[in-house]
């Protein structure tokens, strides 16, 4: 059976809620719009997957290269993948996802840059699961030396720069899934994240 609560320590309650919730939607308010973040209105996120030893930290509104206003044409992320794991773990174009709350996906913009291990010949990277990613073509400016390079991870290794994706016009939420596979092409693990997109007032 459920007790009554008092109409003070009920009041007391609801203003409780609302005084945490005040904080996450100036947060959210306060981005630029089309910005994405997490639902409380933060930038950073990470994700850890123990089993692997893999681990991301993605952060919005973190660019700081040329040209300035490039997040306003552009979704950009910064990202920085771990390796702490026993097994060597591909990056690739191909295997990010980026999908809004209605089911579209918003295509990665490869700006071609790799890595190889030291001693090894580059024979370029491999596209990952889907090949329905786009190039982008950038022409003077901080993008192409920024991005995050495609290649294989080796354990106790880490790789960070930034990803850029079609800007989600029209969108509220999306979640980006990165698809880890091993050098042999075999899955890993899927992490994801939840972003919600911020809106200018109205």
């Amino acid at each position: 059976m459920l007790a009554a609560v008092p109409r003070l320590a009920l009041a007391a309650r609801l203003l409780g809620l609302a005084l945490v919730a005040v904080p996450v939607a100036l947060t959210t308010a306060c981005l630029p719009s089309g910005d994405l973040a997490a639902a409380d209105g933060s930038r950073r996120m990470v994700a850890r997957d123990p089993q692997t030893g893999l681990s991301i930290v993605l952060t919005s509104g973190a660019w700081n290269g040329s040209p300035t206003d490039l997040d306003s044409e552009l979704t950009v992320l910064h990202a920085l993948v771990a390796n702490m794991g026993n097994t060597p773990v591909r990056l690739a174009p191909g295997d990010l996802d980026l999908v809004d709350e209605r089911g579209f996906r918003r295509q990665l913009l490869d700006a071609g840059g790799s890595f190889v291990v030291s001693g090894e010949t580059d024979r370029g990277y491999h596209p990952g699961r889907d090949l329905d990613y786009g190039r982008l073509e950038w022409t003077g400016g901080d993008v192409n030396s920024l991005a995050l390079p495609w290649g294989v991870l080796a354990p106790g290794t880490q790789m960070r720069g930034y990803l850029y994706f079609r800007k989600l016009d029209h969108a509220n939420a999306a979640t980006l899934t990165w698809h880890f596979f091993s050098d042999k092409n075999q899955p890993l693990v899927d992490l994801a994240f939840d972003f919600v997109v911020a809106r200018a007032a109205r």
